[in-house]
């Protein structure tokens, strides 16, 4: 059942601020978001946006979707040739109150990693493949499969098309990744963060 794009819940313009919301409350306690705000309301509201942001953009141009109505989780793909984001495209999103907002030091943290994340992504997948721009399970639903059944829909696209899959991960994700056949690419230590990267590939099957 899981393993069909058509068998699984479909976010739509009606209900993606959903989506968001399930990322958000994922994404609160991550490292890498910790910079938002030490307000937890505000660091909230922040994410909500920021998540936001990236289902809209992969729901125009992409797919995003959860293994049911109940939201367990959400995730969101992207074709090759869209993963390049223009900056005017972030703030037609809504992304600009949240970057005036964060401050100067995370906004430039933010652009720092937008613009390595966009020119490893060129070195290392300049073909046609699929890219996993975002995925998160709700608190509530961690630690029950819920990954294996957001990964699975479109690893099996991915194999029917013969495409290759693209992602970028924080360390703690790595070995999870690695599960799903993913092969790490490059372990980029940034001297200006404490959040290092890794790039990782699955080859289709």
């Amino acid at each position: 059942m899981f393993s069909d794009l058509n068998n699984i819940f479909r976010f739509d313009k009606t209900n993606i601020h959903l989506a968001g919301k399930v990322a958000a409350k994922a994404y609160f306690e991550a490292d890498d978001f910790s910079t938002f705000s030490t307000n937890p309301s505000k660091r909230m509201k922040y994410l909500t946006k920021t998540m936001n942001m990236t289902f809209n953009y992969s729901l125009k141009f992409g797919v995003v979707y959860a293994p049911s109505q109940n939201l367990e989780g959400v995730a969101a793909w992207l074709p090759h040739d869209k993963v390049k984001i223009p900056i005017w495209q972030y703030v037609r999103l809504g992304m600009l109150p949240v970057i005036i907002r964060v401050g100067k030091d995370v906004r430039n943290e933010l652009l720092r990693y937008d613009k390595l994340a966009k020119n490893k992504h060129k070195e290392y997948a300049n073909f046609p493949h699929l890219y996993l721009y975002n995925i998160a399970v709700d608190p509530e639903h961690q630690g029950k499969g819920w990954t294996s059944v957001l990964m699975k829909p479109m690893l099996v696209k991915a194999d029917k098309e013969r495409l290759p899959c693209y992602l970028e991960s924080p360390e703690r994700n790595v070995s999870l990744y690695e599960h799903f056949g993913f092969e790490v690419l490059e372990h980029i230590s940034r001297p200006d963060s404490d959040n290092d990267i890794w790039l990782m590939m699955r080859y289709s099957k």
